[in-house]
């Protein structure tokens, strides 16, 4: 495909190369679709992961990772916009979907041909393609030995987490694009492999609109970025489109384009509260990837784990209070970090803006039992590292000092920080386009179809109707994997 002004056709159009669309791209080429990519943001090499995070963020992230989520808590979202999306800046986290999840969400969504063994093989594809793995105890770094610490002071249950980066050698980049090639993204674990099945990427494409006459989607408008940085707006006819844009974009580009049936009505994350720990051993976590264990005892309304850490986020984690903190980044090689998450149960929409391009906005109002349950998550995690041996825990809440005894962090058990001094971010978002037969409250059917229209479909982190209070990774490729299929199988491939 070459820029130009004519309208071009392809048989599909995935948008979005991230988990979802690369799995797509993948799945259909294979069954013999021909598929063209379209990505907004630029590809990029090895040679140009593993930079600063001030780089990184310029050329990996979108709006250099400072995406606000409004609302009386402002939170802070993280999501990338280059080849392979998300996936080249996330941790390698991987979970598949918990059983209670599955039937909760078949109950409430009216999901169909899904259950355990349905999503067995799908799961079982993505993780061989991915290599994914554990590292051992034997190789934990400083930072997951000392939280192991804690969770057995504590006698916690916890589960050290699969990752796709079975050949991580400590780097310390995930956040800015593993260049070694270790941490399995899409750039790295599939898109190589769509391309050599004769899918068409093209970057530095943002698709503006989706063009619909009657029941039907007949293309996209685009606008194609030119080396000097001019662009073109083409048109890009298309028979079927399937909308991999992430748990933001798909619902405004629907939105944009007039689709708008419980579509960015019902926008779920997973809040997160970080906290830094300062010990009296040397952990150097800026120098090896990021604590690999996870505490499930008290999952799935709370969870701990590691938070990434450099010198640069350590500054941002103590900045609440910098005032009195800022004498602690000298000891920044005794200090690692952490979080605690919550499943989310608020409630929180995506819209277009009105003016401009017509960029998201996003909402979302924490209930008051997400803030019971961070609360709650602050004063256990704080107890934990303290019984792992650190001296303070400095949490990111304003107005709250460091935390040195368990008297003084389990105030929090009963207590609920007030709102207005929580210091929150996210990386896990999805649910604006919920899947099922339930059309009272979904946008797709249980095979990412939307309702409606006879030719979109949506297969990304925005299909899971809910919450599934863990990273989301496994789930959205093992579902967009058995859903491409479905496709494939309805379509006579």
């Amino acid at each position: 495909m070459t820029e130009t002004n004519k309208a071009l056709r392809v048989q599909v159009l995935v948008i979005g190369s991230g988990a979802g669309g690369a799995t797509t791209a993948n799945v259909l080429a294979d069954r013999g679709f021909e598929v063209v990519v379209l990505e907004e943001g630029d590809r990029h090499g090895l040679s140009e992961y593993g930079q600063s995070p001030t780089r990184a963020m310029r050329k990996l992230y979108r709006n250099f990772g400072m995406t606000p989520v409004m609302g009386s808590i402002p939170i802070g979202y993280v999501e990338g916009r280059c080849l392979g999306g998300s996936t080249e800046i996330n941790s390698g986290f991987w979970h598949r979907l918990p059983p209670e999840f599955l039937l909760r969400w078949k109950a409430r969504f009216g999901l169909i041909d899904f259950s355990h063994e349905v999503l067995e093989p799908h799961f079982a594809w993505a993780e061989e393609v991915l290599n994914v793995g554990e590292r051992g105890q034997a190789g934990w770094p400083k930072s997951t030995q000392v939280f192991n610490r804690g969770i057995e002071a504590m006698d916690w249950s916890a589960q050290e987490v699969k990752r796709a980066a079975t050949g991580c050698v400590n780097t310390n980049s995930c956040s800015t694009g593993c260049p070694k090639g270790a941490k399995q993204g899409m750039s790295v674990a599939l898109i190589p492999r769509a391309e050599a099945l004769g899918v068409r990427f093209l970057t530095g494409c943002k698709v503006k609109l989706l063009l619909k006459h009657s029941k039907r989607i007949t293309g996209v408008l685009a606008e194609i970025k030119r080396e000097g940085g001019s662009s073109d707006l083409v048109r890009i006819d298309a028979d079927y489109v399937f909308v991999c844009a992430g748990p933001t974009q798909t619902p405004t580009l629907l939105r944009r384009s007039g689709i708008k049936e419980h579509v960015g009505d019902s926008f779920q994350i997973h809040p997160m509260l970080k906290v830094t720990a300062l010990f009296d051993e040397v952990i150097d976590a800026q120098d090896s990837v990021m604590p690999l264990l996870q505490v499930k005892e008290f999952w799935p309304d709370i969870s701990f784990g590691g938070s990434f850490f450099s010198i640069g986020h350590l500054a941002l984690n103590l900045a609440d209070n910098w005032h009195e903190n800022f004498d602690a980044m000298k000891q920044y090689r005794n200090m690692a970090s952490y979080y605690v998450g919550v499943r989310g149960t608020g409630s929180g929409t995506v819209r277009a803006k009105i003016l401009g391009d017509g960029d998201p906005v996003l909402k979302y109002e924490l209930s008051d039992v997400d803030v019971r349950h961070l609360s709650q998550g602050l004063a256990r995690l704080s107890t934990m590292l303290l019984a792992a041996g650190a001296k303070e825990v400095y949490p990111c809440v304003f107005g709250l000092g460091k935390i040195t005894s368990e008297l003084e962090a389990v105030r929090w058990l009963d207590e609920s920080v007030p709102r207005s001094s929580l210091s929150l971010t996210t990386v896990h978002a999805f649910s604006t386009c919920p899947m099922g037969e339930r059309a009272d409250r979904c946008a797709a059917d249980s095979f990412g179809k939307v309702h409606g229209v006879q030719n979109l479909f949506v297969n990304d982190a925005s299909m899971l109707p809910d919450s599934p209070g863990i990273n989301p990774q496994g789930t959205i490729m093992a579902l967009a994997h058995r859903n491409a299929h479905h496709f494939a199988d309805m379509h006579g491939h």
